[in-house]
């Protein structure tokens, strides 16, 4: 009889441990992800709708922050896993600070407007034609870094040549070129609607300025990403997937950026179409590595970084390397790694 109950008391303890380690495992799936409104938010929207993070063992919860920065502080903090529209620069700012992120994929490249009233619009067409314009630009923004780097190299000083009003959000920007407080402004996809519905002006694109920068990087904390790295890379599994849904569905991509963000047909169908704007779950190490170089020679981070730290591609190569082995013959998959081997 006491062996008997012995054996009970094994199995028992043995029983607990096995559901211990699958709530453990549960709770790894869980992410919170962190988002911006705007057009660098599409695949993650797509990989939601769509059962895609679902398919691959992802449970995942969005969360909305008002700026890139409220957003990369909470990540900072622990308070959300990933951030999927919080731009290139603002992680590279926090990554010179000293925060443990990691860039382990993307979300958009370009596609951030500049804008102005319409009777100021003729007056911008080309960097030169910046100078001695009062600009407003949201602090530590991507397209901030993209129009500052590219007055470096067009031999204009920004602290001189331009009188610089610096904002917290794009938000902000579009007000302060309505009121006139600045003739034009350096804006971000999240405005693009706005700028649109109050008759604002696009004067230009952040493309111009850098052709195909990265934006909105896929970046998680760093220690998180090592100590779960499969739990990443099913994410960008599921990213990835939605890439070629959008690509193959575009329809499908609008309706869902109509639902998502609350839009009405012909907004959704704007935003979501809008061709400077290029959406790809590609990390692009050699375009970060670019915006930081940027950043340094504006004195916008100070120091220097081994960039390989912070920059992850070998979950997004594996990412793809899995879902290329059980589509063989796909040939988007084939053509995001021909992207992959000229971006990283």
């Amino acid at each position: 009889m006491r062996s008997t109950w012995k054996r009970l008391f094994v199995v028992a303890v043995a029983a607990l441990g096995l559901a211990a380690q699958a709530d453990a495992a549960v709770g790894k799936t869980k992410l919170k992800v962190g988002y911006a409104p705007g057009g660098g938010s599409v695949l993650t929207f797509l990989a939601q709708d769509q059962k895609l993070f679902e398919k691959e063992g992802v449970e995942v919860e969005l969360v909305q922050f008002a700026s890139s920065s409220d957003g990369l502080n909470a990540l900072n903090s622990g308070k959300i896993d990933i951030g999927i529209s919080f731009g290139t620069a603002g992680p590279l700012t926090f990554i010179s600070k000293g925060s443990d992120f990691s860039i382990i994929g993307g979300h958009l490249s370009g596609g951030h407007p500049v804008i102005a009233l319409p009777e100021k619009a003729q007056k911008i067409k080309t960097i030169g034609d910046f100078r001695g314009k009062t600009v407003a630009t949201p602090r530590i923004y991507t397209a901030d870094i993209v129009w500052r780097g590219a007055l470096k190299r067009a031999g204009l000083d920004p602290e001189k040549d331009v009188k610089i009003i610096e904002l917290k959000n794009p938000a902000a920007v579009l007000e302060a070129v309505k009121a006139g407080k600045a003739d034009v402004g350096i804006g971000a996809s999240s405005i693009l609607l706005k700028a649109k519905e109050s008759g604002v002006a696009v004067v230009g694109w952040s493309n111009y300025f850098f052709p195909q920068h990265p934006c909105c990087r896929i970046v998680a904390k760093g220690k998180a990403v090592k100590e779960d790295p499969e739990t990443y890379r099913a994410f960008l599994r599921a990213i990835l997937q939605a890439e070629k849904i959008k690509t193959e569905k575009p329809e499908l991509a609008v309706d869902v950026n109509k639902r998502y963000l609350n839009l009405d047909d012909k907004m959704a169908r704007e935003f979501t179409l809008e061709p400077h704007q290029e959406t790809h779950a590609d990390p692009n190490r050699k375009g970060v590595t670019r915006m930081w170089h940027d950043m340094k020679s504006i004195d916008y981070v100070e120091g220097d970084i081994d960039l390989n730290r912070y920059v992850n591609v070998d979950l997004y190569r594996d990412a793809l390397k899995e879902l290329q082995r059980r589509n063989p013959k796909d040939k988007f998959y084939r053509e995001a790694k021909k992207r992959f081997d000229r971006q990283n």
